[in-house]
């Protein structure tokens, strides 16, 4: 941090005792493409008053800019916040693309039944899913352990009646990608027709070595 910066700072949180956290917080915001502003500092200037007009959008700014321990404050502030479920969506998604899966089952666990809580669970799905393929040090066994717990997760979430119709899109696809598409899963049936005309399907050559290429024409 710059002592420029560093002294913008200073004089932000002197405008913060006087009621102006959420303008000295947009004021910092709109330094962020000429300088290294710390999401933290941001954080800080409207922690103290959470009910401030414009809150929502500092901390929105901080979710998208913020590292983890930014983020990990913001769960701690969030529920002090006039219910917003578009900014807690954003919120889980986030956790979820940065792999903090502690901290997402930390907020699954404090959200009301409802929508924002399916799409959360849904979300700690992905991240699992995407945790067990990246991890190359796990063991197939562990893989499939891990692989197994999406799909709990997710028919939990299928048997909801009021899922959204995107969501259970996404629910399908997900369960469909654990079960066939993985390592260490079996592979959905394939049938077609060979050079000769004869049809044949996948399952023919169970326990044999198969090379499936696969081309197409746009």
């Amino acid at each position: 941090m710059t002592t420029r910066l560093a002294f913008a700072i200073m004089a932000l949180l002197i405008g913060v005792a006087f009621g102006d956290g959420v303008a000295e917080a947009n004021k910092l915001i709109s330094q962020s493409r000429q300088n290294d502003v710390e999401a933290m500092a941001v954080l800080d200037l409207v922690a103290g008053n959470l009910k401030e007009e414009g809150v929502t959008q500092v901390i929105e700014w901080v979710i998208e800019n913020g590292y983890a321990q930014e983020r990990k404050k913001v769960g701690d502030l969030i529920w002090s916040l006039p219910k917003n479920d578009q900014l807690m969506v954003k919120y889980v998604q986030t956790l979820s693309f940065y792999g903090e899966r502690k901290q997402l089952e930390a907020v699954i666990k404090k959200l009301p039944n409802g929508n924002v809580n399916q799409k959360a669970r849904f979300r700690l799905a992905l991240l699992v899913a995407e945790d067990a393929q990246r991890d190359l040090t796990l063991t197939d066994t562990q893989r499939a352990k891990e692989n197994q717990s999406v799909v709990s997760i997710l028919d939990k979430l299928r048997k909801e009646d009021d899922l959204d119709e995107l969501l259970q899109r996404w629910i399908k696809d997900l369960r469909y990608k654990v079960t066939h598409l993985v390592v260490g899963c079996e592979a959905p049936e394939i049938e077609g027709v060979d050079q000769d005309g004869k049809k044949f399907r996948l399952s023919d050559y169970r326990g044999k070595v198969v090379l499936l290429p696969f081309w197409g024409i746009w």
